[in-house]
This record gives structure tokens, sequence and C-alpha cells, in this order.
């Protein structure tokens, strides 16, 4: 890894943690919904964890990371769950996710850190 890559690193991570919160709130709006509202805001839930895997695709190009495939799958897995009918069986992949991304952000601050810069 070079800065680059660890400034990228850190800040993708950090950008895709305030992603994967912010899902775990939208599931848990999610999950209080019923009939057409339901359907409709799994829809939208979709499209959202659709958006933070395109992120997690631009994050492997800026810094490549192991991390970033375990996301992308966690993140998969979650539209799964959510499209199958179980949205509370996303929770689990939403947090396996939270957890690799805090793990790049770690490593690439200490990288820095490391290197002087923070």
């Amino acid at each position: 890894m070079n800065e680059r890559e660890a400034i990228l690193g850190f800040m993708m991570g950090e950008r895709l943690k305030a992603g994967l919160i912010a899902a775990g709130s939208l599931l848990q709006v999610l999950e209080s919904l019923s009939g057409e509202e339901k359907r409709g805001a799994e829809r939208l839930f979709r499209v959202y964890l659709n958006g933070l895997i395109s992120e997690t695709t631009l994050s492997e190009r800026v810094s490549p990371q192991d991390e970033w495939g375990y996301i992308r799958g966690s993140l998969e897995t979650g539209i799964v769950m959510v499209s199958s009918g179980a949205p509370q069986g996303a929770y689990h992949h939403l947090t396996e996710a939270i957890s690799r991304a805090t793990t790049v952000s770690s490593r690439t601050m200490q990288f820095l850190q490391g290197k002087g810069y923070l």
C-alpha cells in the first residue's frame, strides 16, 4: 500500500461505514412497515444497497484491500435477504460489512500514522 491508496482507503472506509450505519437505520424502519409501504421500502432499500455496492467497487479500484470483496458479498446477501422477505436477516450481513470497513479504516490509519501523516 502506498500513501495515495492509504488516504483513499481511509476515506472510502469511513464513507462506507457511514452508509452502512444508515442502511441499518433504514432496515429498522423497513421492518416496521406493512403492505404496499413495505414493498416500496424494500425496493428503495435494495437500490440503496446497490449504491453501496458501487461505492465498494470504486473503493477496491482506488485502494486494493481484501475486505472490499467481503463487504460487497455481505451487501449482496443483504439484498437477497430483503428480496426473499427476510429483512431481519440482513442485519448480520450489515454488521459484518461495518466490521470489514472498520478494518480497512484502521489499517490505513495505522499506515498513515507510521508515515507521520496523522
